[in-house]
This record gives C-alpha cells, sequence and structure tokens, in this order.
C-alpha cells in the first residue's frame, strides 16, 4: 500500500477503526479477519460466524463507528434481512456486503439497499484496501469486478425485497405455506398475496419456475 494512502487510513482509523465479519463459513471469515488485521487495515476486528453471536457483540459494541463485512448467503438467513436490525442497533455502522456470486441481478438488488460496499470474496488485497478506504472516507464502494459485469451484462429489472427474499428461502426448503406463515409471523393468506407478487414480477407460472429463476440468478 502506498504510504500516503496508508497515512490517510490511519487518520480515518479515529473514526472507523473497529470492523466485525459475518460469515457463516468459519475459515473464510478467519482468514478474511486476519487480512484485515494483518495490514493493519483496523485496530480491531471480531469474527463471528452466526448472526446470533454478531447481534449479541454488535449490542455490547455501543454506537461507535465499525464497518460490518456482512456475507450476503447465511444459510437460514440472508444479509438483506439483518439490515434494519443492524441500523437499530448501531446508526453509525457501515455495511459492506460480501459475496462469491456472480449475477448481475444479485449486484442490483444489494445496491438497492444503499450498503456503504460490495465486495467480492475473491478480491485481491488492493481491491480490499480500496474498499477500506472508500468506505471509512465515507464514500460507497463497488467491486471493479462487479462494476465490470454490470457494465457488460443486462441486468433483469425485476427488483424483489428483502422479505420476499427471505420468504424464497422457506419456500426453497419446502416449507408448506402455513409453516412459513408461522415462522415469518404472517398470516397464510400475506404469505400467498407475497407469492403471487413474486411469480408475476419474474414472470412465472409457477413455484417451481419462481425458486429455479431465484437460484438462477444468485439470489438463493
Amino acid at each position: 500500500m502506498e504510504e500516503s494512502l496508508l497515512k490517510k487510513l490511519n487518520v480515518l482509523k479515529k473514526y472507523f477503526d473497529s470492523a466485525i465479519v459475518l460469515d457463516d463459513h468459519g475459515l473464510f471469515t478467519d482468514a478474511f479477519s486476519l487480512l484485515l488485521e494483518r495490514y493493519n487495515l483496523f485496530n480491531f476486528v471480531k469474527a463471528c460466524n452466526d448472526p446470533n453471536e454478531f447481534f449479541a457483540f454488535l449490542n455490547s459494541f455501543g454506537r461507535k463507528g465499525v464497518v460490518i463485512f456482512l456475507d450476503y448467503y447465511l444459510g437460514e438467513d440472508n444479509g438483506l434481512s439483518l439490515i434494519s436490525e443492524i441500523n437499530r442497533i448501531n446508526k453509525n455502522a457501515k455495511i459492506v456486503f460480501l459475496t462469491s456470486a456472480l449475477s448481475p441481478f444479485l449486484i442490483q438488488t444489494l445496491k438497492r439497499y444503499n450498503p456503504a460496499g460490495i465486495l467480492s470474496k475473491s478480491c485481491s488485497v488492493d481491491t480490499l484496501k480500496q474498499c477500506v478506504e472508500d468506505v471509512t472516507s465515507e464514500k460507497s464502494f463497488l467491486d471493479p469486478l462487479f462494476q465490470h459485469m454490470l457494465n457488460t451484462q443486462q441486468s433483469l429489472q425485476v427488483k424483489f425485497t428483502a422479505r420476499e427474499i427471505e420468504l424464497l428461502k422457506y419456500f426453497a426448503k419446502g416449507e408448506t405455506i402455513a409453516a412459513t406463515a408461522e415462522k415469518m409471523f404472517l398470516s397464510p393468506h400475506t404469505v400467498i398475496a407475497h407469492r403471487r407478487k413474486m411469480m408475476a414480477k419474474a414472470e412465472c407460472q409457477s413455484i417451481t419456475h419462481l425458486l429455479t429463476f431465484a437460484k438462477e440468478n444468485g439470489l438463493l
């Protein structure tokens, strides 16, 4: 890293000197956290492997500025479903989505939630450093790999909400409408309405077709 960039990051650390990494793949979480520490990008880095552990720590962390590196795919959850709770707990948190997906549709979906950054899990160290510089400088960051993908591949204009994507995960597991409604604290009628709306958006004629669409476009 250039000396000038190092100095700039050191000045910014008084505002964003901590990072939290949430990813349910332990090896990646540990390796990524070590990278952040090795290159002295943050004074403190916390690695978490599940949302419960993450929120317990975030609640104890207070309202200090922090950069959260958040995996989109989180087993039973997805990163989008956690945004509102993160913002409720700490309005000073900067969220950077981590993903290995190469789907223009998914990247466009993530961008609509205005994260501080979107970073590929296969990014170079230089790209990681640039991401940290931009995010801690109050700039948004999009991994060049994703920017190139958006520039060269046509993206669908379908827009799913975080709640709709959460419903898709239950549908993909074969949950009944009644079970899905209970787990999401919705009425069965609301679940059916959401499902019809999603099928209309994606121009799908069946739930099977809808799930295929979701998987092909990186949502599941």
